[in-house]
């Protein structure tokens, strides 16, 4: 779980919020900043937010456990490394020399001891690799294709990855990565040390794609980019090339054990401080030492990993770290908690569309009955028994505004006029906009209706009410527009506009309107179809339709406000819906425009 990778930057101090990547980047990205900006908000300020750490990573939680490891390192104070250097076993002048020589110890974090141990190993080795400089290495070919474990970085760019064999360091080889595109001034580097290739060329993938996300972030005027800590290695030379596929299929199966043989045989050791807790994820921070070399035997020492089990001491505080000399995407301010969407996630997962066999059952029109054929061209309700119907037949032909002039006249908030809408505008809109328009065969016996908005299935899972208040020649009122008999049906004639307005997140705006259109959502009419997608084409359906009655009312002349701020209780009582097989889903007001506002 990744709570506990939280857990852990909440006990050093800081916090890490979630970095929205480019669609291009396949990785995923996490910031760390202080502990006062971990809240998710609203800030309509577009605030900076200290950026001190970037991690990427294949998923979120190896993320964490980037920032986890980097936010202990900028706990842990420059001179001397506090508490880490007084635990270092004396083991002659080098190892004091190794432990004072101004770099920070390498930090691992993991679900397990043994993991941020060979972590922090790792780490400490890619240091040391590129430090040592890098001239020649073995390309690896075959390791960009998208089923490959490192899979494709970045897609559709102009440039590449490439992946090199880079020898190996103490005993454990190393993997580099450099990043070519044609629009950076220079190549982007990182060393990776790792006993399994396949991971290491994987992880070299992250940390090259690290470096890149942070050459596109904004920089604080006052700072220089800071370096990067692997070094700069981008002309190495290739000197061989060896397949993705040669390299071994799996880890070590003791891989502790395994990278503590290999260091001992190149006359290193470990000496590991606790940092963190045991009852939950492993923090470390580790140190190699020199040893006399030796053969590993069978009676050597079997443990020469020291695990003191200190916690974080209290005067381990966070210090007034250098960041990286960035700042964080605005975006990032405008951003919101995880759970605030985990439903619309959840139903979005289990909406999707895949290719096992039956996602979706197979619908055959021509196998369906001829009452079943018939259901679907009445993809409509009926109030046949109103006190007062209106026929929505307009004679002759409007005149409406070319589409160049629509698209650069409709505004959401033109100012409406007071005046009414003519039942022939009204007309003219709901026809136009929601009207049959034509007819399919769907197989010998049936003609299906056609209307003007396109619909999932043909099947109209949306419905149209209007809220009468001003409209010349139609009493107010609620009523439902029947698309067949292109009649208008009263439905309730017992509350105002005005009182509806109530219930509006902009009542004032509503309060202008000479007439509001409702979408009542019909999810029956299309989940027998489409199950659980059902819902999406049903809101699709719901903005096709809006759109339709947006654009045709702009050509009319008039003011089309579509709203999505009311109480939805309300509206399903109101228009006699249970909200649950039927749901009002959005509105539109209307509105004469106001006179001389043509340029609104």
């Amino acid at each position: 779980m990744d709570e506990d990778m939280l857990r852990c930057l909440t006990e050093q101090g800081f916090a890490a919020r979630t970095l929205p990547l480019p669609l291009y980047v396949r990785a995923h990205a996490e910031v760390l900043v202080p502990a006062a900006d971990a809240g998710e908000r609203l800030d309509l300020r577009a605030a900076d937010i200290p950026l001190l750490d970037v991690a990427v990573a294949a998923d979120r939680r190896g993320a964490l456990r980037q920032l986890v490891e980097r936010a202990a390192v900028l706990r842990i104070p420059r001179s001397g490394h506090g508490s880490l250097r007084d635990s270092l076993p004396d083991s002659g002048g080098d190892a004091r020399a190794d432990a004072r020589d101004g770099s920070p110890p390498a930090v691992g974090a993991g679900d397990s001891h043994d993991e941020a141990v060979a972590r922090a190993i790792y780490q400490e080795l890619a240091r040391r690799r590129a430090e040592s400089g890098i001239e020649k290495g073995t390309l690896i070919t075959g390791r960009d294709q998208p089923e490959g474990p490192s899979g494709v970085a970045l897609r559709g760019v102009d440039g590449r990855i490439d992946c090199y064999l880079l020898g190996e360091t103490a005993g454990v080889p190393a993997v580099g990565a450099v990043l070519r595109l044609d629009r950076l001034e220079r190549p982007l580097c990182a060393v990776v040390c790792d006993l399994w290739e396949r991971r290491g060329v994987e992880r070299a993938v992250q940390a090259v794609l690290r470096e890149f996300v942070v050459t596109t972030l904004p920089r604080r005027d006052d700072t220089d980019r800071a370096p990067f800590p692997y070094g700069d290695f981008h002309d190495v030379v290739a000197v061989g090339e060896t397949d993705f596929e040669t390299l071994a299929p799996r880890p070590p199966r003791d891989e502790t054990g395994e990278l503590r043989d290999r260091l001992r045989l190149h006359g290193h050791r470990a000496s590991v401080r606790v940092l963190g807790p045991a009852d939950r994820a492993a923090l470390v921070a580790c140190r190699l030492e020199p040893t006399a070399r030796s053969e590993p035997s069978a009676d050597s020492e079997s443990e020469p990993v020291r695990r003191p089990t200190t916690g974080i001491e209290d005067d381990w505080r966070p210090r007034d770290v250098a960041a990286l000399g960035l700042r964080a995407p605005r975006q990032l301010s405008l951003t919101y908690e995880r759970d605030d969407v985990r439903i619309g996630r959840v139903y979005h997962e289990n909406s999707k569309m895949r290719t096992a066999y039956g996602t979706l059952p197979v619908v055959d029109i021509a196998e369906m009955s001829p009452p079943a054929r018939r259901l679907l061209g009445q993809a409509y309700r009926d109030f046949g028994h109103a006190r007062r119907q209106y026929p929505m037949r307009p004679a002759g032909q409007p005149r409406l505004l070319t589409l160049d002039q629509v698209v650069r006249r409709r505004r959401s908030w033109a100012a409406m006029g007071d005046g009414e809408l003519t039942r022939a505008e009204l007309a003219h809109l709901l026809t136009l906009s929601y009207g049959t328009t034509g007819a399919a065969v769907a197989g010998q016996d049936l003609r299906l209706p056609l209307r003007a908005t396109p619909s999932a299935g043909g099947l109209y899972s949306s419905d149209l009410f209007v809220l009468v208040d001003r409209v010349s020649g139609v009493e107010p009122g609620l009523y439902y527009f029947h698309p067949g008999k292109r009649l208008l049906q009263l439905v309730d004639d017992e509350r105002t506009l005005a009182e509806v307005a109530e219930y509006t997140g902009y009542r004032e705006r509503a309060g202008e309107a000479a007439a509001m259109v409702v979408y009542v959502g019909a999810f029956r009419r299309n989940q027998w179809k489409y199950r659980e997608r059902g819902y999406r084409t049903v809101l699709l359906d719901c903005g096709h339709l809006a759109q339709s009655v947006v654009t045709t009312a702009t050509s009319l002349g008039l003011v089309a406000h579509p709203m999505i701020a009311f109480v939805d209780d309300y509206f399903n009582a109101y228009v006699g819906v249970d909200g649950v097989e039927d749901a009002v889903l959005y509105l539109t007001l209307l509105g004469p425009r106001r006179t001389g506002d043509e340029a609104a």
